[in-house]
């Protein structure tokens, strides 16, 4: 294992490069590159000024509570622009960019994948241990932090969903801290079947303007070699619920009754976890979640 307090030193803004997502067949190094990510400071600019434009409010929790450092973030994956409160929150405490692994759906577009892949953006490919896990450990070594979300899709309950092992392997592989992270609010603005272009209206982008949006960082996770990674994913899962537990009790708007964003198990009209497995199942046999693309 290498010494991460010596690449997060005098080398902090020299970092890893990901590479476009035909070059992870070549997982010697090229994946962890060193230079800088100019388009991914252009565009955190462009999303604070986005974010004071409709005066969302991003209310974060819990930071005092990771250690400093390194860090393998796991995100819940309610809404579709979960990735952005993260990382502007991340980048208020800790003056510090992260890395966010990407499932392939954005890359195939050519434009939208160069742009990922030039914000430090990190494909998910191939099965587990595969080139995707072997150039994330490779980045983790290279002085970066990295944020993925292990439940490998949108979980339309708004609970979590059964976590892939990604995670938890970098987190073993490195001995880097494994954070879990609930994301609240997110979901009303755009998420899996209400979104801008639905006929209810329900989570349309008007719902930004003014949003709160809460982001909870939960302790770390604790891993070990002395178990399969299974069982170390399901405390991931358990950790990330009570994150997002811990997100959704002081959430500025309440938890309404009956409402399409709050969760069945806090009385509101979201699916169920059963009616959710139900959709993934459908979606799995329309080949719109393929095992291969997970970690």
């Amino acid at each position: 294992m290498q010494d991460h307090g010596a690449a997060r030193g005098a080398h902090q803004w020299e970092r890893a490069y990901a590479w476009p997502m035909s070059s992870f067949a070549d997982v010697g190094g090229r994946a962890a590159r060193r230079g800088n990510l100019l388009l991914y400071d252009y565009v955190r600019r462009a999303a604070s000024w986005l974010v004071r434009s409709l005066r969302l409010r991003i209310i974060a929790s819990g930071l005092s509570d990771v250690p400093t450092g390194q860090v393998v973030l796991a995100v819940t994956h309610f809404g579709y622009g979960d990735f952005l409160p993260v990382a502007l929150a991340w980048w208020t405490d800790r003056h510090d960019r992260l890395r966010f692994m990407v499932g392939p759906r954005p890359y195939r577009s050519r434009l939208l994948g160069a742009a990922i892949t030039a914000c430090g953006g990190l494909a998910v490919l191939g099965e587990p241990n595969h080139a995707s896990l072997t150039a994330a450990v490779r980045t983790l070594d290279a002085g970066w932090s990295i944020a993925l979300f292990p439940e490998a899709g949108v979980s339309r309950s708004f609970t979590v969903r059964r976590c892939h092992t990604g995670a938890v392997r970098m987190a073993l592989a490195t001995g880097i801290p494994l954070i879990p992270v609930g994301v609240w609010g997110g979901q009303r603005i755009a998420t899996r079947g209400h979104g801008p272009g639905n006929r209810t209206h329900r989570g349309s982008f008007r719902n930004a303007w003014r949003a709160p949006i809460r982001v909870h960082f939960g302790p770390p996770v604790v891993v070990s070699a002395g178990e399969p990674p299974e069982f170390s994913a399901q405390r991931l899962q358990t950790a990330l619920q009570e994150a997002v537990d811990a997100a959704a009790r002081d959430f500025p708007l309440g938890r309404p009754r009956g409402t399409w964003w709050v969760a069945a198990k806090d009385g509101g009209g979201a699916p169920t976890e059963a009616e959710r497995d139900i959709w993934d199942a459908f979606d799995a046999s329309h080949g719109l979640r393929p095992d291969r693309d997970k970690m």
